[in-house]
């Protein structure tokens, strides 16, 4: 098959330990035991490497994770209550919907969730 999806993101920040708290909540990810710390959100790990220089440049990436319905619904409580929502959220198909948020360090990430149990709409 060759390539299989995303084994982990690395996240470069002047703040490792708080950076990692801040998608710990967000995310409700799930803590595991490893190398730089990891959070694990579905298959992938996300990681953090303490830099003086790291946090999003002026016209940064975005990085968007899927979630759920009830997944989507709990992210977007939780951004609201850290005050970190930046769009509220739109609908850019009619099966599809999403929010952005910037993380501590100004990274563009957004939340979706597509109904996939949608096939055919008029």
């Amino acid at each position: 098959m060759g390539v299989l999806g995303i084994n982990h993101i690395a996240f470069r920040t002047p703040d490792p330990a708080g950076l990692k708290r801040f998608y710990a909540e967000l995310l409700d990810a799930e803590e595991v035991a490893g190398e730089h710390d990891p959070l694990r959100i579905g298959g992938t790990l996300l990681v953090f490497f303490e830099s003086r220089e790291g946090g999003a440049p002026a016209d940064p990436d975005e990085i968007a994770f899927d979630c759920d319905a009830a997944g989507f619904a709990a992210c977007y409580e939780r951004a609201k209550a850290l005050g970190v929502l930046r769009r509220e959220p739109v609908e850019p198909t009619p099966w599809s919907k999403a929010f952005l948020v910037s993380d501590p360090d100004g990274r563009r990430i957004e939340l979706t969730y597509d109904d996939l149990g949608v096939y055919w709409r008029e």
